[in-house]
């Protein structure tokens, strides 16, 4: 359990709300995506220690997962270019669904490097 859905248990409407939310959105895209876009995220925050490995990746996925990896501190520094280019690879159903899922892992990672559940209780 994530530490945003740890800290949404008191509420369990909102809790409901927020999987729900989160489901659709990963649903969007193919899983193996989604989990090297936690995983890199993850791993700029410290979080995971074993970085994706990329090589295997095609073209499109190696770019996504390179993006990925800047959302969290680098996220306006990432050029018009190089969004289109993720459109291009994703669709732009596909592209929002990705960005989507890359916040909210960012924002997951965050929780859980400040203990939001303690800080929810306060």
């Amino acid at each position: 359990m994530s530490a945003v859905c740890a800290a949404l248990a008191a509420d369990p409407v909102l809790a409901s709300h927020y999987a729900d939310f989160r489901a659709k959105a990963e649903g969007a895209l193919d899983p193996a995506l989604v989990a090297l876009v936690r995983q890199a995220i993850a791993q700029v925050h410290g979080i995971d220690d074993v970085a994706v490995d990329d090589s295997a990746l095609d073209q499109g996925t190696r770019a996504a997962v390179a993006y990925a990896r800047r959302i969290p501190f680098e996220h306006t520094a990432i050029s018009d270019p190089e969004a289109a280019a993720l459109v291009a690879h994703l669709g732009e159903p596909g592209f929002v669904a990705f960005s989507v899922v890359a916040a909210l892992a960012d924002a997951e990672c965050r929780a859980a490097l400040v203990g939001l559940p303690e800080l929810s209780r306060a």
